[in-house]
């Protein structure tokens, strides 16, 4: 779903600007999946998403029997830069 099926496409489609995407490749907390992104603000931030979760593509790729189930545990962590951040 991920990688194959799509799913950077439209993050970046819709407004969703990556830093970086990992996947965990052992232990106890597989599957996993990791990515970084980056907006202007919060508002930024919820409009982007918005419009992901609202994207035909999107719709149709978490509909998909192939990825049933695939979603168990969502963690969302809110970074703030510090001035010396190159990001």
């Amino acid at each position: 779903m991920f990688n194959e099926g799509g799913e950077i496409g439209v993050f970046r489609k819709t407004g969703l600007i990556p830093v970086f995407f990992g996947e965990t490749l052992f232990g106890p907390l597989m599957p996993n999946l990791q990515y970084m992104l980056v907006f202007e603000s919060m508002e930024a931030r919820d409009k982007a998403w918005s419009v992901f979760m609202k994207d035909p593509e999107w719709i149709r790729l978490r509909s998909d029997a192939r990825y049933a189930d695939t979603v168990s545990n969502i963690t969302d962590l809110i970074l703030n830069p510090e001035p010396y951040s190159q990001i």
